[in-house]
């Protein structure tokens, strides 16, 4: 059964359209990448999906009792609630299901051991034992406390942050936080809006694959080229105002909205010449001897369904980088650099060379320092020790994510001619126009900016500068998936250094020829960086077999010290805490009513009511089997936390 349908939906803000017309249908488990220009309409179909809008016309229709998740922009925790506590929020329906189906289970065992069994009551309870089964199921499965601690791990929210108040952390945080609390439910329909912004590789990674493995359906919203290959079945493309879907991946939506183009385009063309010719025909023969010719045409003509000129593409930026000027071979040689902030080190002992033309990119987990081995490479931020050195006129054009050094007082026109001001006014339009600036948009103010406009200016300066190399932090946070298509095409043509923070894979991948990667040993342990020739698929597969080796290393140990003979202790071992004693002594009482249960159902199993009922025997060995799953990873969880 469908599990949404939106029917000619026309949404409307003031003067302005942003649906026109818009038609979806979402199916069960669909995995659905909704992709279009910055401001045209995305996030406003995810809000009329949740209700939290109106349609202005046309019809949304959910599935009666479809359960919705989705992730707040700005999310708000009360005080005294931790990271744990908020994200098993989520499991409420899951734990509530689990409560009831041990409820059943138990009165159905009280039910067999009475003396005389009600066969009426028995068929219900199995029949509500079935269906809580698999509403567990679809909710997320039994193993609630694991599955929590998965998600927090797979977002980068590491342990020491579970018991921190929700209320205090970053912005960051808090939205993954909020994002670990939508993938934990279990929800029939997963709406996410950008869920990458504030992962790092890893995570981004790893949501990939979780997206991938939930049975709801997921309508994701997202400008990350390789999630929506990897993660999605389909496209929906939302422009002027209107829904187009496209079977596959992003880069297959690519290819086929290219086609249609081309045919739409031919068809159009064509059609267009038959109308010239008949209208020819027309004018030529209809005072003449072939009137009754002409006025037969020209009644076909008028009848004829014209079809609309194509569209091709939304708007998007003409990037051009300039050649950068005349430099040296070295842009910069950095030895032995320190780097943090308020007392605390982020990496020691980092020596980096730059030349003419390289491409290096720049990867890490979040809060390894990253953005601030940038800063002091380009020379926004001094180091606590070491020194950069840069090359013979070497001029760095810096794109900082976050401000990207706009004056909030400013217009767009004021912010391009503060640094060229003797630009003629058509000379600045044309250069903003580039950058889809038009008309009365170079007078808006900084302050109104969106943060895709914002981004586009500061590439509008940095870019009319003429640098010598470019020093990039996140540069395509902001940009829809044209204005990054844009940027890398003339990224690609640059033929300046170009050193570059940023979680866009693909980027990575087509422009960087060499990677960076900074890093943490363990808490608080500071270490340098690692340098790998090659791009960012080369880096990846260096780490994952890095990553294999050290696993296949740790196994042999681990099968040496049981093959090896114990000796004796000289004196006895000193007795070791428990990381979590709370999470220990939970673990054990899980473990103790599952070993209760399990003892049950073998002897369910082996008496004679279950020899004569093999629906009941099924049921009891399908659980059995479950249970041994269950007391699997508690143990494994107890063993660790021990």
């Amino acid at each position: 059964m469908t599990l949404l349908v939106l029917t000619d939906v026309h949404k409307h803000y003031a003067a302005r359209t942003v649906l026109d017309g818009a038609s979806l249908q979402v199916d069960p488990g669909e995995k659905l990448g909704l992709v279009g220009p910055n401001g045209g309409g995305k996030t406003t179909i995810l809000r009329l999906v949740e209700g939290l809008e109106e349609v202005d016309g046309g019809q949304v229709a959910l599935r009666r009792g479809t359960r919705i998740a989705s992730v707040p922009q700005r999310p708000e925790f009360p005080p005294g609630e931790s990271v744990h506590a908020h994200v098993t929020g989520g499991l409420h329906e899951l734990r509530a299901a689990v409560a009831e189906h041990h409820a059943v289970s138990d009165a159905l065992a009280a039910l067999h051991d009475a003396p005389a069994p009600d066969a009426t009551e028995e068929r219900r309870l199995i029949a509500e034992q079935d269906r809580l089964a698999h509403l567990v199921d679809a909710l997320g499965g039994w193993h609630t406390d694991h599955r929590v601690e998965q998600v927090l791990a797979g977002v980068g929210l590491a342990p020491e942050l579970w018991e921190r108040e929700a209320c205090t952390l970053s912005g960051g945080e808090k939205s993954r936080t909020a994002l670990a609390r939508a993938l934990v439910g279990g929800h029939e329909l997963l709406l996410l809006d950008e869920p990458t912004n504030h992962l790092d590789l890893q995570g981004i990674e790893w949501i990939e694959g979780y997206l991938k493995s939930l049975p709801g359906a997921v309508l994701v919203v997202s400008h990350d080229r390789r999630l929506l290959d990897r993660a999605v079945d389909s496209i929906i493309e939302l422009e002027h105002g209107r829904l187009s879907r496209y079977p596959g991946g992003y880069t297959q939506y690519v290819r086929l909205r290219e086609e249609r183009y081309e045919a739409e385009r031919r068809a159009w063309q064509e059609q267009q010449d038959y109308v010239r010719k008949e209208d020819a025909f027309i004018r030529r023969y209809l005072a003449g001897q072939r009137a009754a010719e002409a006025k037969g045409r020209r009644t076909r003509l008028e009848r004829l369904e014209r079809l609309p000129e194509p569209r091709h593409d939304v708007r998007r930026p003409v990037l051009s980088l300039p050649s950068s000027d005349a430099a040296g071979n070295l842009v910069l040689d950095a030895e032995g650099l320190v780097g943090g902030y308020d007392g605390r080190r982020l990496f020691s002992e980092v020596s980096l060379r730059v030349g003419r033309g390289e491409r290096v990119g720049i990867v890490g987990r979040n809060g390894t320092g990253k953005t601030t081995l940038l800063k002091i490479l380009a020379g926004r931020a001094a180091p606590l020790a070491g020194s950069v050195r840069h090359g013979s006129r070497a001029a760095c054009g810096y794109y900082d994510q976050e401000s990207g050094g706009l004056d909030e007082r400013g217009t767009v026109m004021s912010e391009l001619r503060r640094d060229h001001p003797k630009m003629t006014d058509g000379e600045a339009r044309d250069w903003l126009a580039r950058f889809l600036f038009r008309g009365d948009e170079v007078d808006k103010p900084v302050t109104v900016l969106s943060g895709g406009e914002r981004a586009r200016l500061v590439l509008a300066r940095l870019i009319r500068n003429r640098p010598t190399w470019l020093a990039l932090d996140e540069p395509t946070n902001h940009l829809d998936l044209p204005g990054t298509t844009a940027l890398e095409e003339a990224l690609s043509q640059y033929d300046g250094a170009l050193v570059m923070v940023s979680h866009d894979r693909q980027l990575l991948d087509d422009l960087c020829t060499r990677i960076v990667e900074v890093g943490t040993d363990g808490p608080g342990v500071a270490r340098g960086v690692r340098d790998f020739p090659g791009n960012y698929s080369a880096w990846r597969a260096r780490r994952d077999e890095e990553a294999a080796g050290a696993a296949e290393r740790r196994a042999e140990k681990r099968a040496s010290r049981v093959a090896a003979p114990v000796a004796a202790p000289a004196a006895a071992p000193a007795t070791r805490k428990p990381k979590n004693p709370w999470k220990l002594k939970q673990l054990e009482g899980r473990i103790m009513v599952l070993e209760e249960e399990r003892l049950r159902l073998h002897g369910q199993c082996a008496s004679p009511e279950a020899a004569g009922d093999p629906r009941r025997l099924r049921l009891a060995t399908e659980r059995l089997a479950q249970l041994d799953a269950e007391l699997a990873a508690a143990y494994s969880e107890w063993e660790a936390c021990a």
